[in-house]
């Protein structure tokens, strides 16, 4: 009676737990399989770094395009797929180089910028690499299929977006032009939702007008100026103004430019702290009052 299976026997188990997807377990039986030295020792290395794609992160992938370029030439059956290492490294390479981009920081333009550049270098890797063909990793574990130009278009357009606001504050229009070849992405993908988003904020960008305070001119709603609720009456709409840009909408909104906009909020911040520091200094006097008058009934009783 045998009550140790040997390398190669582990190296069946896993397989036939693949094929039922019980994945904790075949990758239990291929560690096993390379610890007893199994014949496919080699395959069964392959087949763990597969397994801990399940945990997409920039080690799992990382870890699996050095083993799957080691073994290139490599054809292995996983589950019901016959897979070519060759094509799963240059898959993995181009999700690792995604998830490195997906985690750089968004702080500020410079920042912004080197995220998108990485974005787009990744982009090239799925459009080049996988092109119209579909990823495998996807679709062996949640049956999803996308092709590498879908996935190239969808970092296009995150990358422009981030390009977008890198630039924003400098230059709104070229903030808009970068938010125009985003939105292009997106429709191709059928992105409807981020379309809407990516039209409105377009309109913000490109948008112009005088400031109702200083008349100073400005571009980039949002950015460099917003719209303050206020009325216009009928006489003040009549008014000319000295810039052809509109300072005002309808009756019920003026456009206020950020400098403006923050020493109007500055100053009524400061204002509101007076009030707020007077009431709690109000508030500390009458609880001592309170206090005194506590006590004094509290030495009549006793």
């Amino acid at each position: 009676m045998v009550f140790f299976k040997s390398g190669d026997e582990k190296f069946e188990q896993g397989n036939e737990f693949i094929k039922r997807k019980e994945y904790d377990k075949a990758r239990s039986a291929f560690e096993k399989a390379v610890s007893k030295g199994a014949a496919d020792a080699e395959v069964a290395k392959v087949m763990i770094a597969l397994l801990n794609l399940r945990s997409a992160s920039v080690q799992t992938y990382g870890d699996a395009v050095n083993i799957l370029r080691e073994k290139k030439d490599l054809e292995i059956t996983f589950g019901l797929f016959t897979l070519k290492c060759a094509q799963l490294a240059t898959e993995c390479d181009a999700v690792h180089s995604e998830l490195v981009a997906a985690a750089m920081s968004q702080a500020g333009g410079p920042a912004l910028k080197a995220r998108a550049e990485a974005l787009f270098a990744a982009a090239m890797k799925f459009q080049t690499g996988i092109g119209t063909n579909t990823l495998i990793i996807p679709e062996v574990y949640t049956a999803i299929k996308i092709t590498g130009i879908q996935k190239a278009n969808g970092l296009m357009a995150e990358g422009n977006e981030n390009m977008a606001e890198s630039v924003a504050m400098e230059d709104p229009k070229r903030a808009a032009e970068f938010l125009q070849m985003a939105l292009n992405y997106r429709q191709q993908l059928g992105d409807t939702n981020a379309e809407a988003r990516i039209r409105n904020k377009i309109t913000q960008y490109a948008k112009a007008a005088a400031c109702w305070v200083c008349g100073r001119e400005a571009t980039g709603e949002t950015l460099h100026f917003v719209t303050m609720p206020t009325e216009v009456t009928a006489m003040q709409q009549k008014t000319k103004s000295a810039s052809p840009l509109p300072s005002y909408v309808g009756g019920e909104s003026i456009y206020v430019c950020r400098a403006c906009y923050l020493a109007i909020s500055k100053r009524a911040d400061a204002i509101a702290k007076q009030y707020h520091d007077a009431a709690i200094r109000e508030m500390q006097a009458m609880e001592a009052r309170l206090n005194a008058r506590i006590n004094q009934v509290n030495a009549r009783i006793r």
